[in-house]
């Protein structure tokens, strides 16, 4: 069966737009996962909250704020599993990127949905 370019064009339009549509509903779903903030060491740890508020200047380790599909309300000392997303607590920028508070201290187990850091991954923050 033979189509003209004008059926072709139009054929093809329409299967182009149901396609971005159906990605682009996919891509929504996973802008907008839940994700968790904990604060962590660098082993992946929860430690208390005040070591990353981002006026924190206690002594030596390093910590993190830790966004993943996390479980909310794990006590401090629970290790969390790899797959989150690293944020220096310091970097208002990428706080704010990942969708936290640019400033202060973040609450554990608070939760934050859009901004870059929402989908999986193990990308890590400056």
């Amino acid at each position: 069966m033979a189509f003209s370019n004008r059926v072709r064009s139009a054929l093809t339009t329409t299967v182009l737009a149901t396609a971005a549509t159906g990605f682009l509903a996919g891509c929504g779903s996973e802008d907008e996962q839940e994700q968790v903030a904990y604060c962590t060491n660098e082993d992946g740890e929860i430690v208390d909250d005040d070591y990353c508020d981002d006026d924190y200047r206690g002594g030596g380790g390093l910590f993190f704020l830790y966004l993943g599909a996390f479980r909310p309300g794990l006590p401090v000392g629970s290790v969390l599993p790899r797959g989150g997303t690293r944020v220096d607590p310091r970097d208002t920028a990428a706080r704010q990127r990942y969708g936290l508070p640019g400033t202060g201290k973040v609450s554990a187990g608070q939760r934050v949905t859009g901004g870059i850091g929402s989908g999986t991954g193990g990308g890590s923050g400056s």
